[in-house]
């Protein structure tokens, strides 16, 4: 089991990530931070190794955030239009689910057996929650305050 969960974030996948940002952010009122492009690996649970290209933001104010990600055909971030939720993200000392709890791990960061950083998985019941390790609130602290999104250290 979880337990109780220290959520920060909802996340949106979207098909264009600057479109979204002005439409959303006009919508709820948001200021958003920098937008973060990378090449991330994976690991999928079936033990696939792969490398998405990536674009992603979150709302920089307000104690829970919006993050909008972009993707596209064929991506583990498959877009949920028009703008549905995609999962809620939360910080986690271990993001490692233990087996038994009912959660499926669906993709996590790195290309190791043990996912790194982050972690997705599914409930039963079909909700999606990303586990961030808590070691990173820094790096989000920072960001949403308008520095660089990188690991200190």
């Amino acid at each position: 089991m979880l337990g109780a969960l220290d959520v920060f974030h909802v996340g949106v996948v979207v098909v264009d990530l600057d479109a979204a940002m002005a439409r959303i952010g006009a919508g709820l009122g948001v200021d958003w931070a920098s937008v973060q492009e990378r090449s991330q690996p994976l690991r999928t649970a079936a033990g696939a190794c792969l490398t998405e290209d990536l674009r992603f933001t979150y709302s920089a104010n307000g104690h829970l955030h919006v993050e909008l990600i972009e993707s596209g055909p064929g991506s583990v971030w498959t877009p949920t239009e028009p703008y549905g939720l995609h999962h809620i993200g939360a910080f986690a000392d271990d993001i490692a689910v233990a087996p038994g709890s009912g959660m499926t791990l669906e993709f996590g960061g790195g290309h190791g057996e043990i996912p790194a950083g982050f972690a997705y998985y599914t409930a039963p019941e079909g909700i999606r929650v990303e586990l961030v390790e808590s070691a990173r609130r820094g790096e989000f602290d920072r960001w949403f305050s308008g520095g660089s999104f990188r690991r200190s250290g």
